[in-house]
């Protein structure tokens, strides 16, 4: 066993239930142990048991997203949910689901596809993201102008808290409106209130036809400028984001070869991406129409793609934030009113990091700008970018974002800067409730203990 820790856990739950500590770290941290349960019963004696000993509990779905929070002040066991991956209930008829929370975001959507229906949750990685894990972190993606957040479609979610009792917040039916909606409050928490074990959500019906409008810009601004106006027309797509000219040359081989008609050049051009989805007749108009408003807002030329090319598209600007931010310095995301995006975006494109301008993926619709500073082309320049350039450079983004009355979260940046702030950003006036809300559901504070907002 790895520790003394892990060998008591055996003797808890099993020698099958414990695993290597091997690919579990989190912020440089290895945790003592790592456990995997067979089923709700063993993650509820595990958090029975870490509650009476006082040892920190981290829970992991698929790994892609835990890098995201404030470094943990304590990483003693990992609670692995890979193995409570059940579909437990599909009705086709009510279009609802009941999943368990180890189950991916791809397979779940695979037992849904024959029934012609679909979870409309959106994740980086889909293939290893898992259910609980895309609620902890409470993120939408390119279609969040359409889908909003993943708390839009849950209707019911199972809990086990601090003291692994199991709790329930709503049902599996859509018209379920008695008492507090819970399911809201656990959507988004970082796994710090309880640990999700199960989770019901509405259905949609799958489009019988899609298709993308990729179209380039003279600059990103002209680009948002015209996605919001495509947005509030007849012709509006489910959904519309811009990326800068450094983000579009990461476009997959397949699809790069296209974008290359349509005349990006120089540093200063932007693609921009609109997505269709409906029946074919449609789809077919808003196309057309969409195509024709684009370039009657400054496109400099639109090119439509459909089919397979269409869906890697959407897969690609889906998974740009996680393949992006691997290779960046520093990574921030900004949120405002979708009417401030074109002008916030413009502000931050003049932040600097060691001399470099940050690339972005930006969304008009949703408000939500997301910033990637590249990092130095050789490992020498890596020694002067001290924890205080970050600093500087993150408290300049957030003062523009403050100024248009949002927030800027940092996704990702070196540890030594993490210990120097709040990733989250300045505490907000419900931060003293947050705090009273996690002492009732984990009064020894031993989930994800500091990695929430305010070190909750």
């Amino acid at each position: 066993m790895e520790s003394s820790l892990g060998d008591r856990l055996v003797g808890l739950l099993g020698q099958n239930a414990v695993l290597s500590v091997d690919g579990y770290e989190v912020d440089g941290r290895t945790p003592q142990a790592v456990v995997r349960p067979a089923d709700k019963l063993q993650a509820s004696e595990l958090l029975r048991w870490a509650s009476a000993e006082n040892v920190a509990v981290t829970p992991w779905g698929g790994g892609t997203r835990m890098g995201l929070g404030n470094a943990p002040r304590q990483t003693d066991v990992v609670l692995d949910t890979a193995r409570l991956d059940r579909v437990i209930d599909y009705q086709p008829a009510d279009m609802t689901a009941t999943v368990e929370a180890g189950v991916t975001l791809a397979a779940l959507q695979e037992q849904l596809a024959p029934g012609g229906e679909f979870v409309p949750l959106e994740t980086a990685l889909p293939g290893r993201s898992t259910i609980g894990g895309i609620l902890s972190v409470g993120m939408g993606g390119p279609l969040s102008t359409s889908y909003g957040l993943p708390r839009e479609w849950l209707i019911g979610i199972s809990v086990l808290n601090a003291a692994g009792v199991a709790t329930k917040a709503g049902g599996k039916v859509v018209k379920n409106v008695t008492g507090y909606d819970l399911n809201k409050l656990y959507a988004g928490s970082l796994g710090t209130l309880g640990v999700i074990t199960e989770a019901s959500f509405k259905l949609l019906p799958v489009d019988p036809e899609s298709g993308t409008l990729m179209a380039s810009f003279p600059t990103l601004q002209t680009a948002l400028s015209g996605g919001r106006k495509l947005l509030h027309s007849t012709a509006a797509p489910m959904g519309y984001q811009s990326v800068t000219f450094g983000a579009s040359r990461r476009l997959q081989d397949s699809l790069h070869a296209a974008s290359q008609d349509l005349g990006l050049g120089d540093e200063e051009t932007a693609l921009s991406l609109a997505f269709y989805s409906g029946r074919a007749n449609a789809t077919e108009r808003r196309l057309e129409e969409g195509a024709a408003q684009l370039l009657s807002e400054g496109a400099i030329a639109v090119q439509r793609i459909e089919g397979a090319g269409s869906n890697g598209l959407l897969r690609w600007l889906t998974d740009a934030p996680t393949e992006i931010g691997t290779n960046s310095a520093l990574v921030m995301k900004v949120s405002v009113q979708s009417k401030m995006a074109a002008s916030a975006s413009s502000e931050c494109a003049g932040i600097t990091l060691s001399s470099q301008a940050p690339d972005q993926i930006a969304d008009p619709g949703f408000g939500s700008l997301r910033l990637f500073w590249p990092r130095p082309d050789d490992i020498q320049s890596a020694h002067f970018m001290e924890p205080q350039l970050f600093v500087d450079t993150i408290n300049q983004v957030r003062q523009i974002a403050h100024r248009y009355g949002g927030s800027a979260v940092v996704e990702r940046c070196p540890l030594p800067v993490k210990a120097e702030i709040d990733v989250w950003g300045n505490a907000p006036d419900s931060l003293a409730v947050m705090q009273r809300i996690k002492e009732k559901f984990d009064p020894a504070g031993i989930l994800n203990p500091g990695r929430f907002l305010g070190g909750i």
